[in-house]
């Protein structure tokens, strides 16, 4: 099991760095673009939230479909770690290729200024190799544009306020949520209790960096209960994810399993062979395993994200659909 490292408690008034770490942002290129509009509507959510915000220097470049080179990307994500002003970073958007800066992350400076780095989906990525070079506490939460600037209004507005309670209790409070209670509907997918330090996050780039150097040793995830997201994809690439987790060893040693939401899910065979539905294709791959499931989960594309914190201990019950969160992500 890895040690988590848990970063300092944050304050109203403290800053909040933002970067850009895949999908770029053009504001030279595009000042008018609702896109950009987005953006700012997510620092003002931040913003009403009690915190600063400050960007990072080359939150702006553009290169191909992301944001600046690698270098420059993790220039960014090194240079907030290093800010003494800086209490926290959260990412502006998703996109495909975060995975690129994991190379160039100063992992010592990362453990020796440890502080929340806050997203989802591509962001796995540096999560993972976060965690497993130091240690820290990956937080699992909303990215600024995608989820409080856009989707979080878009599709559960009346959830909202709900997500961000959430979120600052998790980066404000030395105390742990001990009940979070579904903001939608959870669905007991293979009834059973579990406890057990949480790990996780988007399903593809779970998979794409099983067996690197930026994912745990299988070892050191037993017992632990996984959680993981997918969006916009075919159905086969379900499959194809969970057998290679499968295949690493990961689905023998975990005790539970939370499965998010998975919107968009584009079919794999034509239209006179029968398609399986992503639970069907789920449930599939995991016969022989007996761990309890919770499916529909809030995290993930398109809904609210409640903040799941990577490397803390948490107890799920599939049989009454509870979770509770047993320990403070801050100190």
């Amino acid at each position: 099991m890895i040690k988590p490292l848990k970063p300092p408690v944050l304050k109203k008034g403290d800053t909040i760095g933002i970067v850009a770490t895949s999908f770029p942002l053009p504001i030279k290129d595009f000042p008018n673009d609702p896109y950009i509009q987005e953006y700012k509507n997510g620092i003002k959510e931040l913003e009403s939230m009690g915190f600063k915000v400050k960007e990072g220097k080359n939150i702006d470049k553009v290169k191909w479909w992301f944001a600046g080179t690698a270098q420059e990307r993790a220039e960014d994500i090194n240079d907030m770690f290093k800010d003494s002003e800086v209490k926290a970073i959260i990412v502006h958007e998703g996109g495909q290729s975060a995975i690129a800066v994991l190379e160039y992350l100063d992992y010592e400076l990362i453990k020796k200024n440890p502080k929340p780095f806050i997203g989802f989906s591509d962001i796995t990525n540096i999560h993972l190799a976060m965690f497993t070079k130091t240690g820290l506490v990956g937080f699992q939460g909303p990215l600024l544009t995608y989820s409080l600037g856009r989707v979080w209004e878009e599709y559960l507005p009346d959830k909202k306020e709900e997500g961000k309670n959430l979120l600052y209790h998790i980066l404000t409070s030395n105390k742990p949520i001990e009940n979070i209670k579904p903001l939608t509907r959870w669905e007991t997918w293979r009834k059973g209790k579990a406890k057990g330090q949480l790990f996780g996050g988007n399903g593809s780039y779970l998979a794409a960096l099983t067996g690197t150097h930026y994912f745990p040793k299988i070892d050191d995830l037993k017992g632990s209960i996984l959680f993981w997201e997918v969006d916009n994809t075919s159905s086969y690439n379900i499959e194809k994810w969970l057998y290679q987790l499968k295949y690493s060893g990961l689905l023998n040693i975990i005790s539970g399993m939370l499965i998010g939401k998975l919107p968009d899910i584009h079919r794999t065979a034509w239209k006179d062979l029968e398609e399986p539905t992503p639970k069907e294709i789920i449930m599939e791959v995991l016969k022989g395993t007996n761990f309890p499931i919770i499916g529909e989960f809030e995290f993930g594309h398109k809904t609210v994200n409640i903040p799941l914190p990577i490397g803390l201990n948490v107890e799920m019950n599939a049989d009454n659909l509870t979770f509770k969160i047993l320990e403070a992500a801050v100190k």
